[in-house]
């Protein structure tokens, strides 16, 4: 190991260990001695961020941005862009904790905070490049998780450690922030509310004396996790059910058809139902869509939560048709070869596909995206924001923004899920979701070809009005899982708000029975 490698571990062991002020002693020492040394531009954005955080030092961590954006500007290596991004994102989140977040249970200035925003933007694109550094791509994919988890969005976040911990088995930081995403769907969970405490419980518990944790997260990580630990204790009053192993058998496969195997496996393997039971994707409670509303009503009320109810169970029919319609595309069976070839369609000599699974894919995606103006409707409606309907879309302001500043009921709201909402709307808003909305204006205003992926590539990024058919199923897939997570939130939201009245109401709260039967 050469000097200049061993002085930037010492630095890091420095800064992990709490030892800050030695740690900007040495990195002073060595630029001193090393001033034209290019790995130090390399890795000082990183270090005077991590030092201005431990030491609470605004300046400190503003020159570590200030450092790290000019580096990022003169480099068109994706490595060395992934890893400034994500020292970036480090610096800007520091900012926000030390000049701007008042803490508390849910903090209003989180859907407000530019360098939040700013932190998000690098990690999402520093997980777009393609590197081969397989424990640079785990941390950023944690770190974006933790980013989102901080906007409210935890299911697109336990996705983001799910997919850290397929690179990197066991990883300790995505093993426990995954477990504290989890922990926070629990209370509305139903009958799963202990298991799933128990399994975020017993995931961090694993990890929790694992040397990487502190060697990624510093001390301070380990400590968070800690109360984490605590916190759940507290709710048991029996602790020997936290040591409890939880098993979950899974879900019976016997006098399932081909298609409907086909289809929970499907469905399974790309987190598309709607549910909380989200750390076990093979058993029964996992393949269903139970999630739905508690409304606070006076006794005398009979229309209100059926009004609703029937807002609802449309976002959630035409999701389950849209899930429906994408595994159907999928799959491959002669009933629905005979019918697509009683449709005409004129092979224009180019690989372009034009038949009823192509079709089936295409609606898919469209119903997925238009269940987002569905949302956005139920939100008027719910704080009676008397907007005119027919204007209402999820991707514009009207909804979000009064005057081009985020809407008071939505701030006033402290509602987490809420939160959740409106940064999805602000991916639209920033072009982050670009790509979504040129494949649904092209699908519903203009036209959109696929073509063969085996024999043919296209350019999708400079052509508009064409796509390859891997990129759609793709595309399609992330859509839906989208959408599923803003579902999601829109039912814990309202939960949320409901149980604020509750704790606020002074009379008893009668429960009352709804049918769910369907008429098939």
């Amino acid at each position: 190991m050469d000097k200049t490698t061993l002085s930037f571990q010492t630095i890091s062991m420095l800064i992990n260990s709490g030892e800050s002020k030695k740690a900007l002693e040495r990195l002073a020492e060595f630029e001193e001695k090393n001033s034209e040394d290019k790995r130090l531009i390399f890795y000082k954005p990183g270090f005077l961020v991590d030092i201005g955080n431990d030491l609470r030092d605004e300046k400190i961590i503003r020159e570590g941005i200030d450092l790290g954006e000019v580096t990022l500007s003169k480099t068109k290596n994706n490595r060395t862009q992934a890893y400034l991004r994500y020292c970036l994102a480090n610096g800007y989140t520091y900012l926000h904790q030390l000049t701007e977040s008042m803490g508390g249970i849910v903090d209003r200035t989180i859907p407000q905070s530019e360098h939040l925003l700013q932190a998000k933007r690098h990690l999402l694109q520093a997980t777009d490049f393609e590197i081969d550094d397989p424990s640079l791509k785990v941390q950023l994919l944690v770190n974006l998780g933790n980013s989102l988890d901080t906007f409210g969005r935890g299911i697109e976040a336990i996705h983001a450690y799910n997919e850290a911990l397929r690179l990197s088995k066991n990883f300790p930081m995505a093993v426990a922030n995954r477990a504290k995403a989890l922990r926070a769907f629990a209370d509305i969970s139903d009958k799963y509310r202990a298991s799933i405490y128990v399994t975020a419980y017993q995931d961090i518990k694993s990890v929790l004396d694992d040397p990487k944790l502190v060697q990624v997260g510093g001390l301070e990580a380990k400590k968070a996790f800690e109360r984490e630990l605590t916190n759940i204790e507290s709710r048991f009053q029996d602790k020997s059910l936290l040591k409890k192993n939880i098993k979950h058998p899974r879900y019976k496969t016997d006098g399932l058809t081909k298609f409907e195997k086909y289809y929970l496996d499907f469905c399974s393997q790309e987190g598309l139902f709607l549910n909380f039971h989200i750390h076990d994707g093979h058993c029964e409670a996992a393949i269903e869509d139970p999630v739905f509303i508690r409304l606070i009503t006076k006794l005398d009320d009979n229309d209100t939560f059926y009004y609703f109810a029937k807002q609802l169970n449309q976002i959630k029919e035409d999701y389950a048709v849209a899930r429906l319609n994408l595994v159907q595309s999928q799959y491959k069976q002669k009933a629905f070869d005979n019918i697509s070839k009683r449709t005409s369609y004129v092979y224009a000599l180019d690989y372009s596909q034009f038949n009823l699974y192509i079709g089936l894919l295409k609606s898919a995606f469209k119903d997925a995206f238009n269940i987002l103006d569905k949302i956005a409707v139920f939100i008027n409606d719910y704080y009676n924001l008397e907007l005119k309907e027919n204007n209402i879309y999820f991707i514009t302001a009207s909804i979000w923004e009064d005057k081009g500043a985020i809407r008071r009921e939505i701030l006033n709201s402290e509602n987490i899920s809420l939160y959740a909402l409106y940064d999805i709307y602000r991916d639209f808003k920033s072009n982050r979701c670009q790509k979504i909305k040129q494949i649904r204006n092209a699908l519903t205003h203009r036209r959109l070809v696929v073509f063969d992926s085996l024999i043919t590539s296209i350019d999708d990024d400079a052509d508009k009005h064409n796509i390859d058919s891997d990129t759609l199923l793709q595309e399609t897939v992330n859509l839906m899982r989208l959408t599923k997570a803003a579902i999601i939130y829109l039912i814990n939201f309202v939960n949320i708000e409901e149980e604020k009245k509750h704790k606020a109401g002074v009379k008893p709260i009668l429960s009352m029975y709804a049918d769910t039967s369907q008429f098939l």
